[in-house]
């Protein structure tokens, strides 16, 4: 038997831990698929907004993002596997093939340097990166 959980703020709305079931007021839910570029994107429209299966079974199985500019990510970059498990949240970009250049502990380091009144071109050098990617943290 398949286990379901409600979204915490779409009232009614469930879906199962590999998102290949979503039910609102236990009738289906019928998911679009966009195949532009390289990876299907799986989604439905709510009241108006657009949804993505991995955003919705992230927020179902693991709680709503800990800050808004998150999006889903999936683990092992198969784009067709939904299972909660294989989903976490962060930042847009980065890849298998391009990953981040600065790890998120990193990132915190820098957000005190900069408070601390370092500048971004010395921190730039310290991390090795070119400023540009100091002022887009």
């Amino acid at each position: 038997m398949k286990k379901f959980r409600y979204h915490p703020e779409i009232k009614g709305l469930k879906v199962n831990e590999d998102g290949s079931e979503v039910l609102m007021n236990d009738l289906p839910v019928v998911l679009k698929e966009r195949n532009r570029g390289k990876h299907p994107f799986r989604f439905f429209y709510y009241k108006d907004y657009q949804i993505g299966l991995a955003k919705l079974v992230l927020e179902c199985w693991q709680g709503m993002a800990p800050e808004p500019r998150l999006t889903a990510k999936h683990i092992d970059c198969d784009y067709t596997n939904y299972h909660h498990e294989n989903l976490r949240w962060g930042t847009s970009g980065g890849n298998s093939k391009y990953p981040p250049k600065l790890t998120e502990d990193q990132k915190k380091e820098i957000f005190k340097k900069i408070a601390t009144g370092m500048s971004d071109p010395a921190i730039a050098k310290e991390y090795n990166v070119c400023k540009t990617v100091i002022r887009n943290i």
